[in-house]
């Protein structure tokens, strides 16, 4: 067992776009972002529901039919099969769960990688 601190698991990160996954749950993983002008592709997850949550900052998720704004504090889950895509137009701070494996270069604009993520 870890306690982690959010914001100073933020400050430590080095880089726009840089992937931390900070914790495993189960099958899941939770991973902190911090992210600003960028508009990914419409995507899907077939296998896992994707939680969005705004440590700090503020957002847009875009579907096919509306868009929401996220800001600091809020949490939005995307069910499984909803196909989706984040817009990021200031710097944003989001803790995204979901199961291991979900995250993949092909669906987070081609920054992850999971042989960095630190735990």
């Amino acid at each position: 067992m870890q306690k982690h601190n959010l914001k100073e698991v933020a400050n430590a990160i080095e880089s726009l776009y840089q992937y931390e996954t900070i914790a495993h749950m189960n099958d899941h993983m939770f991973t902190l972002v911090r992210t600003e002008n960028r508009t990914l592709d419409f995507h899907t997850h077939h296998e896992s529901d994707e939680v969005f949550y705004i440590v700090s900052g503020s957002m847009k998720l875009e579907f096919r039919d509306r868009i929401i704004d996220l800001g600091t504090g809020d949490l939005m889950v995307v069910p499984k099969g909803v196909e989706h895509r984040p817009i990021c137009t200031t710097e944003v701070l989001i803790l995204l769960i979901e199961k291991n494996g979900t995250l993949t270069n092909e669906n987070t604009g081609g920054t992850y990688s999971p042989q960095t993520q630190k735990l």
